[in-house]
């Protein structure tokens, strides 16, 4: 960390900044750290080089940080123009963290930490995966530790995003090579080649292994993890296939990557979803469906000539709340009309009914609602946690015939 000779002073629409150390420089910028005037300590990126694809790629970076919603994505917490005659250039404020990952490999790590960290790394690329952003330089250097305990994944400068998530659509030039050499995929050290995001599961199959033995691999004759660690020998097997050099015979995505830990760890490891709704990504198992927290409103009802009562909600029900509905065994038919009578297209739910009993249909309607919503919030539930068992034992079947098959062959003789 070099102390700055005097401070500066950055100031946005919403703040103002004190700077008075550089704790980092890459070739398009430095990192500075210092406080606002609430005396927080922040860390500012301000970027020096201002080359038309510098400036659209630091754009990408700092929007696709300053909307982040999750915890293993560095969030971006103000921006602006420094315009001082030391600092100039655009410049985005993100929190202080203590230390990033390779400090805590440079320090050593009992093999339980090293797990856990692991599990939130994996959560945090796989994050920016689930939003199609590819990060392309992930190094231990990349990961930020707080003082917390809390991991997050940083520096999206060179990362390639979709046209939905970006400010700015790129081309990576013919003759770029962007990616830090020692934690590239191999074809990222070829001059023009596409990269995806098995890439950046090559680079954090190198980090898995360096978090353990302290040293990265280099070919096939390297420290392996079961050397050190032998409780976590399994990892081995998950480093090797993450490592492979032709990019479509690793797994071909973080989740497949955690498949292949949970097959062999005692510890469930967490899964994640995108949230199509807010675009967000979230636990798996977390329920979104609005419906299953408030129940819908009638904004309309009306008797047909058919003998037909129609009764319009005030937002479309999906096919899983119509089965709650359908399923309310403990609550009784209204003169004779039980709720599988009802049938629903979009917002408007039909039932054939005589005209004397449309009064009392509708208000016991009313009064199902806020028990169709609790139905179905279990329902949901219980069919994530079905299928996290369904999904846990057929990876216990996996492991079981690898071990079967493995014993076989050991016992082949020639």
């Amino acid at each position: 960390m070099q102390v700055l000779k005097s401070p500066v002073l950055l100031r946005t629409a919403f703040d103002q900044y004190e700077l008075t150390h550089i704790i980092g420089e890459g070739g398009a910028g430095r990192v500075y750290c210092g406080s606002d005037s609430s005396n927080r300590q922040v860390a500012i990126k301000v970027l020096h080089n201002q080359s038309s694809d510098k400036i659209r790629r630091f754009k990408n970076e700092l929007f696709f940080c300053l909307r982040n919603r999750h915890d293993g994505i560095l969030t971006v917490r103000d921006y602006g123009l420094a315009e001082d005659s030391k600092i100039s250039g655009p410049f985005y404020v993100m929190d202080r963290y203590a230390e990033n990952l390779r400090t805590h490999i440079d320090k050593g790590l009992s093999s339980e930490r090293a797990f856990q960290i692991i599990l939130k790394i994996l959560d945090g690329v796989e994050a920016a995966h689930l939003l199609q952003v590819t990060h392309r330089d992930l190094k231990p250097e990349n990961f930020l530790v707080h003082s917390d305990g809390a991991i997050v994944v940083a520096d999206f400068g060179i990362a390639r995003f979709t046209s939905d998530d970006c400010h700015e659509l790129l081309k990576t030039p013919e003759n770029a090579r962007l990616a830090n050499f020692q934690y590239a995929a191999p074809e990222q050290r070829l001059k023009g080649n596409f990269v995806e995001m098995s890439a950046d599961i090559y680079a954090l199959g190198l980090i898995i292994n360096e978090l353990f033995t302290g040293s990265t691999p280099i070919g096939t004759d390297y420290t392996l993890i079961g050397q050190r660690h032998e409780e976590y020998a399994f990892l081995d097997e998950v480093v090797s296939q993450m490592i492979r050099q032709e990019p479509s015979n690793r797994p071909q995505s973080i989740s497949a990557v955690k498949s292949l830990i949970e097959k062999y760890a005692a510890e469930q490891v967490s899964r994640q979803r995108l949230d199509e709704i807010n675009r967000t990504v979230i636990p798996e198992g977390d329920i979104t469906d609005p419906l299953a927290f408030d129940p819908p409103k009638i904004t309309g009802v009306s008797f047909t000539e058919n003998n037909a009562l129609q009764i319009t909600l005030n937002q479309p029900v999906s096919q899983e709340w119509v089965y709650a509905l359908h399923n309310m065994q403990s609550f009784r038919s209204v003169m004779g009309v039980p709720p599988t009578s009802f049938r629903f297209r979009n917002n408007v739910g039909t039932v054939s009914i005589r005209p004397e009993d449309a009064q009392r249909v509708v208000d016991q309607f009313k009064a199902w609602l806020p028990n169709v919503t609790t139905i179905l919030h279990s329902n949901l539930q219980r069919e994530h946690e079905i299928a996290a068992i369904k999904r846990k034992e057929q990876l216990e079947r996996q492991r079981r015939n690898e071990e079967r098959l493995a014993q076989i062959n050991r016992d082949l003789k020639f």
